[in-house]
């Protein structure tokens, strides 16, 4: 029988809106290997039961609910070892992840604890009761795809998967999960690093797939200086600047601000999308947004297709505008 886990992040007690996405590639899993099981959800930080025991209704059939006063925020090596005790203790036929900046670090911990398989940014996933297991992941920036396959039956692999392939789901069931709830042994050894302060980054350079809200400026921007009115605006609203592949490829912003394709798959609570056509690499990286906001000369741009609200003109006339009403709101 096989009990699939997965790993449910949470942000200050939430759930993240990816957890859903894995429990339903869980059950997929589960109903491709035509083998009958059970889907285990592990939560390790703060998290409300009324929060945990609502998995169920998603699929989840039990949550392992881990936490201690040390489990505040997340530590890879403290996590990681909880983490491989629970796997060593239960042996789960396989452990899903959302890839994300926490689990690129927690995975590779986890799997050479275990000494098993680890495979980043997956597409799919299939696994079968002979303990054949395949997994499919981009490669050469998202121009090709290869093909993995390991025994899982060695040892429970970990797979962590592209956020964009994490579709929104609804609740199918009315059940509610079983909420097992469990401090952890806190081996010294996994005790080595303690958090002495907490720096907040200044919105502006968080990493964009945290972000709340994003201002991502494209070619119809411009170059050098002409670039400066998206950080003003992102200063303005509290925002995260990033940029399509034209102006990572200028050097106007690092590689890591890149939405897209070949950069990284975002859903922030708002987007601001100026001078952005809106081709398809890009769009791809972006169309989990809640909130969409286009500004570009264009009226037959494809940005607009995916825009609750859409305003044509140029960026260079609209932005200093709507900056100075902005602070102007502050102020009042």
């Amino acid at each position: 029988m096989f009990d699939v886990w997965l790993l449910a992040q949470q942000r200050k007690g939430d759930i993240e809106d990816a957890t859903y996405g894995l429990i339903a590639e869980a059950r997929r899993v589960l109903a491709e290997s035509e083998t009958k099981g059970s889907v285990t959800a592990v939560v390790m930080g703060p998290a409300s039961d009324t929060a945990l025991s609502d998995l169920g209704t998603y699929g989840v059939n039990k949550v392992l609910h881990i936490f201690s006063e040390f489990m505040e925020r997340y530590q890879g090596g403290l996590f990681a070892g909880i983490f491989y005790n629970l796997v060593k203790r239960d042996r789960p036929t396989c452990i899903l992840m959302a890839q994300t900046a926490e689990t690129d670090d927690l995975g590779p911990r986890l799997a050479a604890l275990a000494e098993t398989s680890f495979v980043r940014r997956a597409m799919d996933f299939k696994m079968d009761a002979d303990g054949n297991a395949r997994a499919v992941r981009p490669v050469a920036n998202g121009h090709l795809f290869e093909e993995v396959s390991f025994d899982w039956k060695k040892a429970p692999p970990v797979v962590s998967f592209m956020p964009s392939v994490l579709f929104d789901t609804k609740p199918d069931m009315e059940e509610k999960a079983e909420v097992v709830s469990e401090s952890p042994d806190l081996a010294p050894e996994y005790m080595k690093t303690a958090i002495v302060d907490i720096t907040e980054a200044p919105p502006e350079n968080l990493d964009i797939e945290e972000a709340d809200i994003i201002v991502a400026g494209g070619r119809g921007v411009g170059k050098g200086d002409a670039f400066d009115i998206i950080h003003e605006l992102a200063r303005a609203i509290d925002g995260t600047v990033a940029g399509t592949r034209p102006v990572i490829d200028w050097g106007t912003l690092p590689y890591k601000r890149q939405i897209g394709q070949t950069g990284k798959y975002v859903a922030p609570r708002l987007i601001i999308n100026c001078g952005i056509s809106g081709a398809n690499e890009y769009t791809a990286g972006m169309e989990k947004s809640q909130q969409v906001i286009a500004i570009d000369l264009n009226p037959r741009a494809r940005i607009f297709r995916f825009a609750d609200l859409g305003v044509q003109g140029d960026v260079r006339e609209i932005l200093p505008l709507l900056i100075a009403r902005i602070k102007e709101l502050k102020t009042e």
